[in-house]
């Protein structure tokens, strides 16, 4: 099939990213975009399954094994009414991690969400109960950090709440929206519409680290032979917008876990060559830029971790592969944001990795 102009294909990525915020899915809470996912590849006539925590969609072409999580940051209704970050509630409720914030990590959650719109929603099929703002957000006497919502009534304890913020584009040329992760399944399922080959795993609990392991225990369940080709979607912070206003696209050699395969970050250096699109290694970007940090007597940067460098870690090196990760910048916020041309080269890079 002929692949449609630039202009086109950032369109109908723009369009099916809208279509996903649509479809809550705050961590641990899944459910109603992942039945929404697979049910929209089946329409395209992809084989699909949904083993708990995934969605496995199976493409008419061979091709790598492509993995993108599907949960979204979000808060969840707790015995006594308080909305709990989704992250500390889960790993606490679900897990029992005995998880604690800090008073720095409330304050950033104050930043970044007061004035938000958020509403709650049935965890099954994702029906809108009920609609509220938030005014900020606290680390409350019991050590929860709590977003302090006005205007939602009484829910039962375990009801997620989920941002409702759409996608913005700016004067500027950006796109900000909660990118983070529908952005990547978006660009798979339109580059499937092109002819892209191989595997989809859509996964759950990426923001808890939990999803290497959902991952893995499909895999070593008979789901998935080891591999080498596995090829991670996500998207990856910078302080500013010059990798995305270049329409870079961001490969990594290794993350602070575990080294990937050397093979397909070269498949993927070579598709993204192939369609024209700046290449960053960050891991290169962060020792750059680690070095300056110290001449400076800074701290160094972290060098990040991945879903990929989990299911290397946990798997030892059973199965590994190679990141593909769209540059953006105001990271898990719901103003995280990128640009057309940043978008329009990693869905371009997607599908010349299988042509």
């Amino acid at each position: 099939m002929n692949q449609p102009a630039d202009a086109d294909l950032f369109a109908r990525v723009l369009a099916k990213t809208c279509e996903y915020l649509d479809f809550p899915a705050v961590v641990g809470h899944e459910t109603p975009f992942l039945d929404h996912v697979a049910a929209d590849f089946a329409a395209l006539g992809a084989t699909v399954a949904r083993p708990r925590n995934l969605a496995v969609i199976t493409l008419g072409r061979p091709g790598p094994v492509f993995l993108a999580h599907g949960d979204r940051h979000g808060a969840v209704i707790d015995e006594d009414g308080a909305a709990i970050y989704a992250a500390y509630a889960v790993k606490n409720d679900k897990y029992g991690e005995a998880s604690s914030p800090s008073e720095a990590f409330v304050r950033t959650l104050d930043e970044r969400h007061a004035g938000e719109e958020v509403f709650a929603y049935d965890r099954k099929t994702g029906g809108r109960i009920a609609y509220g703002d938030v005014t900020g957000a606290e680390l409350d006497g019991k050590g929860r950090a709590v977003l302090k919502i006005t205007a939602l009534p009484r829910l039962p304890a375990g009801t997620p709440i989920a941002f409702s913020r759409s996608l913005d584009r700016s004067q500027s040329g950006y796109l900000a929206g909660q990118l983070d992760n529908p952005v990547s399944i978006a660009a798979l399922r339109i580059a499937a519409e092109f002819g892209l080959g191989g595997t989809i795993l859509v996964t759950a609990e990426e923001e808890i680290g939990r999803s290497a392991g959902h991952v893995l225990e499909w895999a070593q369940g008979g789901g998935l032979s080891a591999t080498n080709g596995l090829v991670v979607c996500d998207t990856t912070p910078f302080d500013d917008g010059a990798a995305s206003l270049a329409g870079a696209v961001i490969l990594r050699r290794r993350d602070a876990t575990a080294s990937f395969n050397s093979e397909q970050v070269s498949r993927l250096e070579t598709a993204a060559g192939s369609v024209g699109a700046p290449i960053i290694f960050k891991d290169s970007f962060i020792e750059r830029e680690n070095d300056a940090r110290a001449r400076r007597g800074q701290p160094a940067k972290s060098m990040g971790l991945t879903e990929l460098g989990k299911i290397i870690a946990a798997s030892k090196g059973a199965y590994t592969g190679a990141t593909l990760q769209l540059p953006t910048f105001n990271y898990h916020t719901n103003r995280e944001s990128t640009t057309p041309r940043a978008m329009t080269a990693f869905v371009k890079t997607l599908l010349a990795l299988t042509s």
